[in-house]
């Protein structure tokens, strides 16, 4: 593929960055987002300055009432939105849920939801995992019984991120038991107000709250929420998971956490000398930066075939996934051993009020820890390594 610089993507990322620098107000920008999300009041509000602009939805198709952006925009938006300190999106809501909404939804059930993504106002969260049903999530047990115009759904679902925000969650739930596991799932939508609905929060390794449990006790929901037929669960959640696949290494991600490192290195000192001057270290972190270098250019190349549609798309993706969360967690790492001792505080997390005594490097190592151990689960967390790697085999090497 071609490499060389391309004059309309230069001009669209100048365009993005002067809009951030006008309208990016200073009190949002480079807030602590915790692991995954922004605080659900700067969330909200960053949504709408985007709607006002028209990226309101920089992941849709310009007929879905999106931005209308190529895969290379969409990357580049999001990456000077990282590097700009900008809130984040609703991640579930914009690039999970909306791409089944805008595919499968009916007309009624677009004109329920879509407004309430784009203006901020209905935040989501994702119920696919269970206990003992997190890969393999054919083997889910959650129940949804017919009644009438409802379903009764009974079970229990797991690591649901940002359960306690959201308002709404779209949830696989097995409506037939009598036939292959895959073709009795069913998706639907469930507004959390609903009785019968527990949310319990998991406090991970990360000492943040940003997983639950949640827990559904003969649940009533209506028929008219279920996404496409009975039984298209699965059809649905594999369409679901194939979005965006050069985004799976979450590249803006990894270029903020080196960026981080080296000027760890150039302000940390080991003895009478900056960090960078020591052999070791600064060998490591240049193979960081090579390794970066080139998951940047296998995103492009990704993202080349995504925009042809190309099959093989679904393959490098999952390379990209192994190797961009692997690299995650190294650099992270790296970080936490370039603040010397003070690199074994673990902060809070930024949803939480700061201490009343400030912390070592407080400046610069606020969240460094937090973030090393929430990286341990990348590998796991959006399909394990060890799932991708099935994916890998089975589509290159026909196994």
């Amino acid at each position: 593929m071609d490499f060389q610089p391309d004059a309309g993507l230069d001009a669209f990322r100048d365009e993005v960055r002067e809009f951030l620098r006008k309208n990016l107000p200073s009190d949002l920008a480079g807030k602590p987002v915790g692991s995954v999300r922004s605080m659900r009041p700067d969330l909200v509000r960053w949504q709408q300055i985007l709607n006002r602009k028209g990226w309101g939805a920089p992941y849709w198709a310009k007929a879905d009432g999106g931005a209308g952006w190529t895969v290379l925009q969409r990357l580049v938006f999001d990456e000077e939105c990282v590097a700009a300190g900008a809130p984040t999106h609703d991640g579930f809501a914009q690039k999970l849920l909306g791409p089944v909404l805008n595919e499968f939804a009916s007309a009624e059930q677009k004109a329920a939801h879509v407004p309430h993504i784009l203006d901020g106002s209905r935040l989501w969260c994702q119920g696919f995992s269970e206990p003992g049903s997190g890969s393999d999530l054919a083997s889910l047990r959650t129940r949804a019984e017919r009644d009438g115009d409802f379903y009764v759904v009974n079970g229990q679902k797991t690591w649901t991120s940002y359960a306690h925000e959201s308002d709404w969650i779209f949830l696989l739930v097995r409506t037939d038991t009598e036939v292959k596991r895959q073709a009795g799932i069913s998706f639907l939508l469930v507004d959390l107000k609903t009785p019968g609905i527990t949310v319990r929060p998991i406090r991970s390794i990360d000492d943040c709250h940003h997983l639950n449990e949640t827990f559904f006790d003969n649940v009533r929901v209506p028929v008219a929420n279920r996404i496409g037929a009975e039984g298209d669960g699965w059809k649905i959640t594999k369409f679901l998971l194939n979005n965006e696949h050069a985004s799976a290494a979450d590249l803006p991600i990894l270029r903020r956490g080196l960026t981080l490192a080296r000027k760890l290195a150039s302000t940390q000192r080991a003895g009478r000398e900056p960090l960078i001057a020591q052999t070791e270290f600064a060998l490591r972190l240049a193979r960081l930066e090579a390794e970066l270098h080139a998951i940047a250019m296998m995103v492009q190349r990704v993202a080349a075939m995504e925009s042809d549609h190309s099959p093989a798309a679904h393959a490098m993706g999952s390379m990209l996934k192994v190797r961009g969360t692997e690299l995650q967690q190294r650099i992270s790492e790296l970080t936490v051993e370039a603040l010397g001792d003070d690199g074994a505080v673990a902060y809070p997390e930024p949803h939480d009020a700061c201490l009343d005594e400030p912390m070592p490097r407080q400046d610069i190592g606020r969240g460094v820890a937090n973030e090393m151990f929430f990286r341990r689960a990348s590998t796991i967390y959006g399909g394990s390594s060890e799932v991708q790697r099935g994916i890998i085999a089975k589509m290159l090497f026909q196994l």
